[in-house]
């Protein structure tokens, strides 16, 4: 993602540094990782760090996407074709929540950052689960004057919160968290569905 004249290009040198930003990040977290110690361990000048990068923030925003690439490909992977909307949007949300309990501290901080844009806030999940619903209003499984944009982050909110919730309290057990997060859920898809 070098820069050439104003626009970003791949390249191999770009693809190394994300790769160990990624293993930096997951393994020990965005404090770990810092421009000094990507030139140190890669053995480059910081300029051929900032020559594709704006900031260490933009590399941690691409450690996220990558975190929730993964994290959508194991939710999709856990979809049944043959089940109905809702019974996959459901699973969608289960898989990317149990996913996210299951790996370290590290990865989760890594599914709650976003960027802002003229849209709002931009995250991979929130974006993948708009996909989601708007899929369900082309299947008309979904109210069409649903704001999928706003549901999405809804549900991401209320995911991220009590995963943060369970992270931070020894005492908070999973079970309660995901039966609360679901009950959030539920309300959230019964407002989704169409009028009968």
């Amino acid at each position: 993602m070098a820069f050439s004249k104003g626009k970003r290009i791949e390249d191999e040198t770009s693809k190394r540094i994300l790769d160990h930003a990624v293993n930096i990040g997951f393994r020990e977290g965005a404090e770990a990782l810092t421009v000094t110690r990507l030139c140190r361990e890669l053995n480059c000048d910081r300029r051929v760090i900032y020559n594709r990068f704006r900031d260490v923030n933009e590399i941690n925003l691409l450690v996220a996407c990558r975190c929730n690439e993964e994290l959508v490909a194991k939710a999709k992977a856990a979809m049944n074709p043959q089940a109905s909307f809702y019974d996959n949007f459901k699973v969608f949300i289960q898989t990317i929540f149990q996913y996210t309990y299951e790996k370290n501290s590290h990865f989760q901080y890594y599914t709650t950052l976003y960027r802002m844009t003229e849209e709002g806030a931009w995250n991979g999940v929130v974006k993948a689960l708009e996909r989601l619903i708007n899929e369900g209003k082309a299947a008309k499984e979904v109210r069409l004057d649903m704001d999928s944009a706003k549901a999405a982050r809804n549900i991401w909110l209320i995911s991220t919160g009590i995963g943060g919730m369970l992270a931070a309290n020894t005492n908070y057990q999973y079970q309660d968290g995901f039966a609360t997060m679901m009950y959030g859920v539920e309300a959230i898809s019964a407002y989704m569905k169409p009028q009968q």
